[in-house]
């Protein structure tokens, strides 16, 4: 019954989603015309000739909720969730509407209706997510879209599942009962439900409830499991299994197979097919429309480099990228040309406490190094790493060789992402921070809490800290 209703809340969820969008591209084709009539910016056309266009945007909102995880049901969503969502949708719909037209050198006549439709289409679709939201809420107060589970084990597993689920993905579940080790516990209540058996009657009981989920809350030396497991297999339950892994909360926990042996991957590194490809699909866009639209600005940085100092135009330097992958990348030369030997004879003077050199009024730079530093332009060159795909638009500043080895072991887990032209630090105060400690604790936050909107923010905060000239 709940299984049912789970998939009928999906197909509403996304009838209602491209009905939206669809009714949002209409609005907006009219909210067009009506501007047209007092700013004549360009010519109206027939709604008809948009057809295909509606298509590819039904179609294209479908698959970005649906990469989301918006149209499954079984975990508790909040209403600021929902929201969230509804901007990554819309955002990144209309950057690949518009990127792809443009890589793909497709005539729209209209941009503009685009603009429009995706502020009327946020709007429609945040009031429809609301309206939902307070619908299901209301019903979950009724008793309805309720997840009927089991839960086997009535020890400290059990207690703290049944603590943790107090608010948030609880509201989910309804606890049909207990299955207890002993016979003679059955009929007692624990943790607010009865238990209805114990482990040799799992069966009779799986046959009296609408049971949807079985939680085993049990160790991993309980014999009984293996049994139980297929037990439940066999009938067509799912279950999940609390494991007796120390995991921390910021731990993403993943179960592949691997030729018929099951592996339980722990990783503290973001793990989001869908969010890692549209991270990758925006860096090859935005760096390639970088470099050109910049490259007449490359030629004139490379002019004022050449000569104004002796030494290459480019600073080629080996780092290190995601998982210790050495690379070579490039900027535009800030130093002289013997900087590096002239280093170690500086290092007493580093400001920075670890294994980072920084020094404020660096003797090395050039006084076109100063100008490019303080706009970060130094840093344009980097963009073609960020096509080539060692690098990201953002994430972790890639270290040098050097400066890894000697790294202390929880700062190299910096690494476990692919190295960024912008990150954290550059927006935190860059010029203040005086210990890598710190830095390394702004890269692991980043790391930890990674998704397409950090990245967002990060990305306008970079453009606020070159325009306002506040660089190194």
């Amino acid at each position: 019954m709940f299984k049912g209703f789970f998939n009928f809340r999906r197909q509403i969820a996304i009838t209602l989603d491209i009905s939206v969008a669809i009714s949002s591209f209409i609005a907006a084709y009219f909210i067009r015309l009506l501007i047209l009539k007092f700013i004549p910016f360009g010519q109206p056309i027939e709604l008809g000739n948009y057809w295909e266009l509606i298509v590819v945007i039904a179609f294209l909102w479908w698959w970005i909720f649906s990469l989301q995880g918006a149209y499954v049901f079984d975990r508790f969503t909040s209403l600021s969730q929902e929201i969230k969502t509804v901007f990554k949708t819309v955002f990144f719909g209309t950057l690949i509407l518009l990127s792809g037209a443009f890589l793909l050198k497709i005539y729209f006549p209209a941009r503009t209706l685009i603009v429009i439709f995706a502020g009327v289409n946020f709007s429609l679709l945040v009031l429809e997510k609301t309206v939902i939201y307070y619908i299901i809420s209301d019903l979950k107060k009724r008793g309805y879209h309720k997840k009927p589970v089991i839960i086997i084990g009535t020890g400290e597993k059990a207690r703290e599942f049944m603590e943790s689920i107090k608010d948030g993905p609880g509201e989910e579940l309804e606890i049909v009962g207990f299955i207890g080790e002993k016979e003679t516990n059955v009929g007692n209540r624990v943790y607010g439900a009865d238990i209805l058996g114990d482990f040799q009657n799992l069966k009779k009981v799986l046959h009296r409830h609408p049971i949807d989920e079985v939680i085993f809350a049990l160790s991993k030396e309980n014999l009984k499991i293996g049994e139980m497991l297929r037990l439940c297999e066999e009938e067509g339950v799912t279950t999940s299994i609390i494991t007796d892994f120390p995991v921390s909360a910021k731990t993403n926990v993943q179960l592949r197979m691997a030729h018929n042996l099951p592996l339980l991957t722990l990783s503290r590194v973001p793990y989001s097919p869908w969010q890692l490809f549209l991270k990758r699909i925006t860096d090859i866009v935005i760096s390639a429309l970088t470099l050109t639209i910049l490259s007449p600005l490359f030629l004139i940085i490379a002019a004022l480099v050449k000569f104004t100092s002796a030494g290459p135009v480019f600073y080629q330097w080996e780092v290190v990228g995601f998982n210790k992958r050495p690379f070579n990348s490039w900027k535009f030369r800030t130093m002289v040309e013997n900087a590096d030997e002239l280093k170690a004879k500086l290092w007493d003077k580093n400001e920075m406490a670890g294994p980072v050199f920084k020094m404020r009024d660096d003797p090395r730079i050039t006084r076109v190094g100063r100008v490019l530093r303080r706009f970060s332009l130094d840093e344009l060159p980097q963009l073609y790493s960020v096509l080539r795909g060692d690098m990201s638009l953002v994430g972790p500043r890639p270290p040098l060789i050097g400066e890894v080895n000697r790294f202390e072991s929880w700062q190299r887990r910096k690494l476990s992402l692919k190295p960024g032209l912008t990150c954290l630090w550059q927006v935190s105060g860059r010029n203040e921070i005086r210990d890598f400690d710190d830095w390394a604790k702004l890269d692991l936050e980043y790391i930890d809490n990674w998704s397409l909107w950090l990245d967002l923010k990060i990305f306008f905060k970079t453009v606020y800290v070159v325009l306002s000239g506040s660089g190194r």
